[in-house]
């Protein structure tokens, strides 16, 4: 009799233990844990409604933590977050319109995957990512003050770490001006994307201006 009435205490006691352990808040460990790598932690990401798994959560280019507009891939680059400078922050001038730069990646470049919608037509993907690749030239200019590309692109290719100018020295790194693992400081080490995807779906050219032509869509 004593002996059963022992297995029933034990079988108790386990049985709070279980339930004590399940009923544990996990949401703590949130608050050290880096999913994706991108600097913030998960709770950060789920208060700012980001992919904890995505450093890039809307695939503009810009991870989560120096993007402005982490949700809207359509928000204007010009609206992201400052680039930090080693002098004096420059005053633009009157009546001139303010350029703020993105701020370079932390940490080892890594590739992204974006994930081609199910339901959007060929054409629609095709248009969009046209879009996507003609702003990061426009974005890359004004950022490094070109005028012009000196070594344009008229072969087309879809290797955005060739494109629109590999050839042209980025101060003494002199890794060119390109879309993907681009030295924005110069230092000779690739810190910043333009463009979220080493390689695109459909194939570009780019003139002395900077406009881009979609060749192929890889579509086709």
């Amino acid at each position: 009799m004593i002996r059963k009435k022992a297995q029933y205490i034990i079988t108790f006691l386990l049985c709070v233990l279980l339930l004590s352990a399940a009923c544990i808040d996990t949401s703590q460990f949130e608050e050290f844990t880096d999913s994706d790598g991108d600097g913030w932690s998960d709770a950060q990401e789920k208060l700012a409604g980001t992919d904890p798994q995505k450093v890039d959560t809307d695939n503009d280019g810009y991870w989560d933590p120096h993007d402005a507009n982490p949700l809207d891939i359509d928000i204007p680059v010009a609206g992201g977050a400052a680039k930090q400078s080693a002098g004096p922050a420059e005053q633009p001038a009157q009546g001139s319109e303010e350029i703020i730069e993105p701020v370079p990646n932390e940490g080892p470049v890594e590739q992204i995957t974006v994930p081609e919608p199910a339901m959007e037509s060929d054409t629609s993907l095709a248009a969009q990512e046209m879009r996507q690749v003609q702003k990061a030239v426009e974005t890359m200019m004004r950022n490094n003050m070109l005028t012009g590309i000196d070594n344009p692109v008229y072969i087309a290719t879809n290797d955005m770490h060739h494109f629109p100018d590999i050839r042209t020295e980025h101060g003494d790194a002199g890794t060119g001006y390109v879309l993907y693992l681009h030295d924005f400081d110069g230092d000779g080490d690739p810190d910043t994307n333009y463009f979220p995807k080493r390689y695109t779906d459909g194939t570009y050219i780019c003139d002395r201006s900077g406009n881009v032509t979609q060749v192929t869509t890889g579509r086709e």
